[in-house]
């Protein structure tokens, strides 16, 4: 009886050391998955800062050119209506 204790107590250890093997190799897929994702994220946020920057200086050109095609207004001068032909 004392062999059928032992060899079972053999067993379930063994078992519990093949289950924990399993676990760390599963947490070291997850975290080495983990730092993959957080490294693409990275790249992902530095392409949107760059295109970002990139639309907001061009929106600025084509302000600074539209208000250098654009003479100001003069008070009291009259307007001109875009819709006085009844395009519509």
């Amino acid at each position: 009886m004392r062999e059928v204790w032992a060899l079972s107590a053999t067993l379930l250890l063994l078992g519990l050391a093949a289950t924990e093997t399993v676990q760390q190799r599963d947490d070291t897929h997850w975290c080495e998955h983990d730092k993959t994702l957080h490294k693409r994220l990275d790249i992902v946020e530095k392409n949107i800062e760059r295109t970002v920057n990139h639309l907001d200086a061009e929106v600025s050109a084509l302000l600074r050119f539209i208000e250098a095609s654009n003479p100001p207004l003069q008070l009291g001068a009259p307007t001109m209506d875009i819709f006085e032909n009844d395009l519509y």
